[in-house]
């Protein structure tokens, strides 16, 4: 029996994906506000990505300047297929929960935005860059590691960033 450091909703499903090789789905309609997903995993330092096999570099999710959560052990989970969309359904609550933006459909891709959890690193030359292919209306082309500046993601996600990066706007608007 494989061990599980990761939890997802038994309303979502894995399967192959429009944008990428698989991500995550709606099996069952989903309310807003709804939990969808609990991630777990291996603590990595950033400038430890490299020691990763390559096949699992891709796997990691930041969840401090620092760090980032992934594997080890070379076993992925379902939670490692949530894909990026600039017009997310899912956004955080607190550090590793996923929850609901808004109801979502069955059949509907389960996706939040990187910029919700990706900020520049601290003790590492690790920079975070992509080119986005989601092909939504708001689609930024390129995602980046400062994309959580952004004044109109802030907006649009706010108390939906992961626990470190909303504590970093917020303390903004406080000194503001």
């Amino acid at each position: 029996m494989a061990l599980h450091s990761s939890w997802m909703s038994n309303k979502l499903v894995v399967k192959p994906s429009r944008t990428h090789d698989q991500g995550v789905f709606a099996r069952k309609a989903i309310a807003k506000g709804e939990r969808v997903a609990i991630f777990g995993g291996d603590i990595i330092r950033i400038d430890e990505i490299p020691t990763l096999p390559r096949r699992l570099r891709q796997y990691t999710m930041q969840i401090e300047e620092r760090f980032v959560l992934g594997t080890r052990s070379g076993q992925l989970e379902d939670t490692d297929y949530f894909n990026h969309s600039c017009s997310p359904n899912v956004g955080f609550r607190g550090q590793v929960f996923l929850v609901a933006l808004r109801p979502i459909r069955p059949g509907e891709e389960v996706t939040f935005d990187y910029a919700m959890v990706v900020s520049p690193s601290v003790g590492s030359d690790i920079t975070f860059q992509m080119s986005c292919q989601c092909g939504t209306s708001k689609c930024r082309r390129s995602i980046s590691e400062s994309d959580w500046t952004l004044p109109d993601l802030q907006r649009r996600y706010d108390g939906y960033f992961s626990q470190y990066l909303q504590e970093k706007i917020n303390a903004a608007k406080r000194r503001k």
